[in-house]
Formats: structure tokens, C-alpha cells, sequence
């Protein structure tokens, strides 16, 4: 079966190769914008797939409309991710459990758990269709419950929000600090990086990657950011060229 191309304004698609196999990489300024690539990935594999999320916020906040299914057109997916998914970019992995997109999640985030994350734990969609969910603060944090989704078999997005790596100032909790080179590697390459990479790296399919310069501090210093971590991510973990 031949799928449909996946061609989204304001989304930069990538072809790359990570230990031989084709990955698909998707780069995107709004975290809502994954929600296509989520299901276009399921889409193509014909199941739902895993996913470990790499954020600075839980983006599981309560979804109140029920969404397309994965199987949608692409226009129509868009169009929920654009005008239907909170512009505050935090309900959209719980939106791509309900269209069937994604089976089971590993949530790495730094704060702003959901208002009751036993609800996740699991997690049961519309249809009655149970999902396990994984938390941690860090992948140095990574528990026996997140290590064994990760090492399971079959199809995984790997999806990574940049505000990840900034911190809020302490003398300005308006002003956004970026993480420099030395924090990026202690947190992205913590003592059983090996293990996690190579857990992650054996299964990958898809690459989301959300640069909000508006939670990164504005374009600039996102743009800078995303240049320390372009270089650490692409070169180093993946082996593979920066887009």
C-alpha cells in the first residue's frame, strides 16, 4: 500500500539513516504540529506506535474533543492540530492516543505534571483501549517500568520539545536561560546513556522535533540553542548529519 506523502507548511521533513535503517525527521516550531507526523507514522506502519517524549512540561492535559482518526487525510489532521489542539501545546499526546496514533508512552519532563496523572497510569481512550504510561524527571531517572517500554519491540517516535534544556532565571522568572554545552551533555548523556540510546535508536522510526523559541527564550536564543544542541543530538548520540 502506497501512502500519501507528508508535506505540512512550517514543517521541515528529513529523510536520514540511523544504523542503516530509514527515520523520518520532522522539525516544527509548535509541539501541537507532532500530532500529523504522530499519526502518519502509525499510518504507515499500520498500528499505533510507541513514543518516549523528551520535554520540559507534561503535555497530557485532558483532551475535550474527541479527534480525527489516525487514518484521516493529512489536510484534516493539520487542520485539528492547527485549530482544534490547545495553542498552549500541552494536550496533544493525550489527542494522538485518542485518534489510535500512539500505543503506549515513556514521558520524560521536567515539571507541570497534569492535574491527576493517576488517570495515566494507564490510561484508557474513548474506545476502552488501555495505554501504559511511563514517567520520569531526567532519563538519568528512568525507571524499571520506562526501561522495559523502551526495550520492547516494534515502532517508536522519538519526540523532543527544545524548552527542554532551558531553565527559568531565578532573579526573573520572566527571562528564559538555555542550557550551555555542559548541562545539554550531563542531561542528555547521563551514566546509562548507552543503554537508553541504544534502546531508542533500535526501534526509531520517526524523529519529532519542536524548537517553541516562544518558551526558549525568542528566536535568538532559540536559534543558538538549537545549534549546541544540533551538535550533541545529530552528531554525537545519533551518528548521523544535522538537518
Amino acid at each position: 500500500m502506497r501512502h500519501p506523502t507528508l508535506a505540512l507548511a512550517d514543517t521541515h521533513r528529513v529523510t536520514t539513516a540511523i544504523d542503516g535503517r530509514e527515520v523520518e525527521l520532522y522539525i516544527f516550531d509548535h509541539h501541537r504540529s507532532a500530532f500529523a507526523p504522530w499519526c502518519h507514522t502509525a499510518m504507515q506502519h499500520g498500528q499505533a506506535v510507541d513514543l518516549i517524549t523528551l520535554d520540559r512540561h507534561m503535555d497530557l492535559q485532558p483532551m475535550h474533543l474527541v479527534p480525527p482518526p489516525h487514518q484521516a487525510s493529512i489536510a484534516e489532521l493539520d487542520m485539528f492540530a492547527r485549530h482544534q489542539l490547545a495553542c498552549s501545546n500541552d494536550n496533544h499526546i493525550p489527542a494522538a492516543v485518542e485518534a489510535g496514533a500512539i500505543a503506549n508512552t515513556v514521558v520524560v519532563a521536567r515539571s507541570h505534571p497534569p492535574p491527576d496523572i493517576s488517570s495515566f497510569r494507564p490510561y484508557r481512550d474513548h474506545s476502552g483501549t488501555t495505554h501504559r504510561f511511563a514517567f520520569a524527571r531526567s532519563l538519568a531517572s528512568l525507571d524499571t517500568d520506562a526501561m522495559e517500554l523502551l526495550e520492547r519491540g516494534g515502532p517508536l517516535i522519538l519526540d523532543i520539545d527544545l524548552d527542554c534544556f532551558t531553565t527559568r532565571s531565578d532573579a526573573d522568572p520572566d527571562e528564559v536561560l538555555c542550557w550551555d554545552d555542559e548541562h545539554l551533555r550531563s542531561w542528555l548523556l547521563p551514566p546509562d546513556h548507552d543503554r537508553i540510546w541504544n534502546a531508542i535508536r533500535r526501534r526509531v522510526v520517526t524523529i519529532t522535533l519542536a524548537r517553541e523559541p516562544f518558551h526558549c527564550g525568542g528566536f535568538d536564543r532559540a536559534a543558538r540553542l538549537w545549534m549546541r544542541f544540533s551538535r550533541l543530538f545529530f552528531g554525537e548520540i545519533l551518528s548521523v548529519s544535522p538537518p
